[in-house]
């Protein structure tokens, strides 16, 4: 018995040991230091971090002039905002780098805006910059504001590379009014080019990725995850190229957003092989002049939406001309109500190809339009050609559902029109038809 007691009391010990040894390894996480001292000592060279469990980073002001890359722990590290980001006249970043470094990477590093801090890391006229594995959360507007507060921003900065980055819980408490949005990539610039972003996840955020620039000739945004973004997901303005493919908007279903998901003007664009559910005000908006638009491939869903979606829409029908759009082979699956609404609205376009795509439609009413061209333009040329429309179970397809709005109050002049190998339902347009060859 005498000696059951003893090895109770050393298991007790040993027990209370442990605990000991916890407490001192929990006491080492909340370990806090101040960043900018290390910064500075690592000059042009690598500053590495300990583990996120171990130390949290704090930048008590902005840390200006940096030179040096910041590796992270294989664990993650975490860096945190310690001052207020008050004012309006420029984002007090955390990290801004100084011109000219080149040759930057950021890895395994969480930035943590803590709801004090408005930017996470500023990049202006640097070259080969990369930034993957990394976390980005925490902005609020309630010590300052301004239109361009980003989590990461890059002016007149070349050979970027963003990978395999999270943007989660980053201004969604905030609406799609001029003074209430931010952003969590933005690209500036007179000089800025080649820039890539891939295998990013993009959640309850207000604007996701922002780029404007009439130098950016190779823009490349591929599979990432956009999901319930409350104001753009992309949000593209004179780009002269932008390439945008296998990416996902609300993949899980789950989640709606409730503004735009693409918006583009400039040069050349190709969407492609993308996958988009509810993005409930348009997929694609056309903003601005375009040379040339390709949407091929895409699986685009709208149901259960208490609005109207569009899959392609111009913000102003007469205001600014497409080129040339191709909108083929995509495969759409749309809710179409109310009745006064078209289906795919065409704003002012030069020349025009719908082919080879599948519609399905929750019902088209009597005289509700397919397609309409609204651009008040003449077309130098409109094909359309080989879709198929069909209506979801448990809606129809009016017999007397125009496959094609006549009156805009006017359709424009088109030069050469084609309509064939259409499968519809509805009512073809008498006059169009006459005139297709």
């Amino acid at each position: 018995m005498k000696k059951l007691y003893v090895l109770s009391i050393t298991v007790l010990i040993v027990v209370f040991c442990i605990i000991i040894l916890e407490n001192s390894v929990n006491s080492k996480a909340a370990t806090v230091v101040n960043l900018k001292p290390l910064i500075e000592k690592a000059g042009t060279g690598k500053l590495i971090l300990r583990d996120k469990k171990e130390v949290t980073y704090i930048v008590n002001e902005p840390i200006k002039n940096i030179k040096c890359s910041i590796q992270g722990a294989p664990g993650g590290s975490i860096i945190k905002a310690n001052f207020k980001g008050a004012g309006n006249s420029e984002t007090p970043s955390l990290l801004q780098y100084q011109a000219g470094a080149n040759n930057i990477s950021i890895k395994n590093v969480r930035f943590d805006l803590a709801l004090i801090g408005r930017g996470a890391v500023s990049f202006r006229q640097n070259t080969n910059i990369i930034i993957e594995n990394c976390f980005f959360t925490g902005y609020s507007k309630k010590y300052g504001w301004r239109a361009v507060d980003s989590s990461i921003s890059f002016t007149d900065s070349k050979n970027i590379t963003i990978r395999n980055n999270y943007f989660i819980n980053n201004g969604y408490q905030y609406g799609r009014g001029l003074n209430e949005l931010n952003r969590c990539i933005t690209i500036q610039g007179n000089t800025s080019d080649n820039i890539t972003i891939y295998n990013n996840e993009f959640t309850k955020v207000n604007q996701a990725i922002v780029a404007q620039g009439n130098k950016i000739n190779k823009l490349n945004i591929y599979s990432n995850a956009f999901n319930a973004v409350i104001d753009n997901s992309l949000y593209l303005l004179n780009i002269p190229s932008a390439n945008i493919h296998n990416n996902d908007f609300n993949k899980s279903k789950t989640t709606n957003s409730p503004d735009e998901g693409i918006v583009l003007s400039g040069g050349d664009f190709k969407i492609a092989n993308n996958r988009a559910y509810n993005v409930l005000n348009k997929f694609i908006a056309i903003n601005g002049a375009t040379k040339n638009l390709e949407v091929t491939n895409n699986t685009i869903k709208n149901e259960k939406t208490k609005q109207r979606p569009a899959v392609i829409s111009w913000r102003n029908n007469t205001a600014y001309i497409v080129q040339q759009l191709n909108f083929s082979n995509n495969k759409i699956d749309t809710d179409t109500a109310p009745a006064n609404y078209d289906t795919i609205p065409i704003g002012r376009v030069k020349k025009l190809t719908i082919q080879d795509n599948q519609f399905i439609v929750k019902g088209l009413a009597n005289y509700q339009n397919l397609f309409s061209l609204l651009g008040q333009a003449e077309i130098v040329s409109v094909q359309i050609t080989g879709n198929t429309v069909k209506s979801r179970a448990g809606s129809i397809i009016s017999k007397k559902a125009n496959f094609f709005r006549e009156k805009t109050p006017t359709i424009p002049q088109i030069r050469v029109l084609k309509i064939k190998s259409n499968q519809f339902n509805g009512k073809y347009p008498a006059a169009l038809t006459k005139r297709a060859s």
